[in-house]
């Protein structure tokens, strides 16, 4: 049922829409009016460093949130503007959300994790307290990078991982609740450093079995979710799948519209 499902999809996935030859997409009106600084919590990570990559070349204003400005220069270089906060000191957070327009989330924990940082503590409360943060700032969208098995009643990595998909899925239902304007963007397997392109990739929205999916496609999909508003409040997962497409050809607001707002993988 699960390769039928994936199947019909992927057929879907590659129709695209042409319009004298060429493929159209329209992007959000705001985005074309100079609303465009976006806050990166989770920046100096293996995904974030490269949402902050992509994010300047479609020609944001980044400013990247981290826990430690020398780290912050180190991973990200000098061009790129820091702001010093921690999702788990909530009083950090209003003076860093202030004057954005969005906000990506991919930060998390991971396995064995020190200096008192957990699943319960970054990946629910410090991601709860920055989406509090970032409606009380009146932020447009928001866009949460979770993870694939958030809502498997049994998953190994709860067993092993202090419950991090429990908290995950915790803090997506608060981001639903909120009422911002958002998208849960769901890894649906092991992350990968793989170069761009190399692999194609496919949407689904039934967090099913877990493939393998690369960091660069991972920041690829999350900053055109934030761009197109066909995405808006829709969860959905992303893995590498050979009937898929590779980020340069899909045609992103067609693959957003198919998804549902209200699905089964709540």
């Amino acid at each position: 049922m699960k390769l039928l499902i994936r199947l019909m999809f992927s057929l879907l996935l590659s129709t695209t829409a042409f319009a004298g030859g060429h493929i159209t997409e329209s992007k959000t009106t705001e985005f074309q009016t100079g609303n465009r600084v976006v806050l990166v919590a989770g920046a100096t990570g293996g995904t974030g460093r490269l949402v902050v990559e992509q994010l300047i070349a479609e020609g944001f204003e980044v400013r990247a949130m981290v826990r430690n400005l020398d780290k912050g220069k180190r991973v990200l270089g000098e061009k790129v503007k820091l702001v010093q906060a921690d999702v788990t000191k909530p009083e950090t957070l209003t003076a860093a959300v202030a004057s954005t327009d969005y906000i990506i989330s991919t930060i998390g924990t991971s396995i064995g994790a020190e200096g008192g940082n957990n699943p319960q503590t970054v990946d629910y409360q410090g991601v709860v307290a920055l989406i509090d943060a970032a409606q009380a700032a009146g932020n447009k969208k928001f866009v949460l990078v979770t993870s694939g098995g958030t809502t498997w009643r049994f998953h190994p990595l709860n067993w092993l991982g202090d419950d991090v998909l429990k908290w995950k899925r915790k803090s997506e239902i608060h981001l639903r609740e909120s009422g911002l304007n958002h998208v849960i963007v769901r890894p649906a397997g092991g992350l990968k450093d793989e170069p761009i392109n190399s692999k194609s990739i496919s949407f689904s929205q039934d967090d099913g079995i877990p493939s393998t999916i690369s960091r660069i496609n991972v920041a690829i999909v999350t900053v055109k979710a934030l761009m197109f508003e066909e995405s808006n409040n829709k969860t959905f997962e992303i893995e590498d799948h050979e009937d898929g497409q590779t980020t340069d050809e899909i045609n992103w607001q067609q693959v957003f519209q198919k998804l549902k707002v209200t699905s089964d993988n709540f």
